[in-house]
């Protein structure tokens, strides 16, 4: 079992729809700075898939779970998840959250 004050680590993924990449793409980079900004953010990286563009993945590092619940209340992450919805394939990302074990 792990504690409330561990870092938390999310690694959200989300293919683009044909032809809707650029979009998805400018969402998630819109967010990153904004949520850059969050106390409890330590990193916030975008990815694209050398092999699959369109495919991206966002590693994202938090203080601890604290943040991670705040994060997820703010309107630009709202704004995420609508840009998701109309950008992705299945309208959705998907998101594992990670414990880090080492440093």
């Amino acid at each position: 079992m792990y504690g409330s004050d561990e870092e938390v680590v999310l690694i959200t993924e989300a293919t683009a729809l044909p032809g809707r990449g650029d979009d998805l793409r400018r969402a998630f980079v819109e967010l990153i700075p904004q949520s850059l900004a969050e106390g409890g953010v330590c990193t916030f990286r975008l990815h694209e898939d050398r092999s699959l563009p369109g495919h991206f993945t966002l590693y994202q590092r938090f203080r601890d779970q604290h943040s991670v619940d705040l994060h997820v209340q703010t309107d630009h992450y709202a704004l995420s998840v609508a840009a998701l919805a109309q950008f992705a394939e299945g309208g959705e990302s998907q998101v594992t959250f990670y414990r880090v074990l080492s440093r």
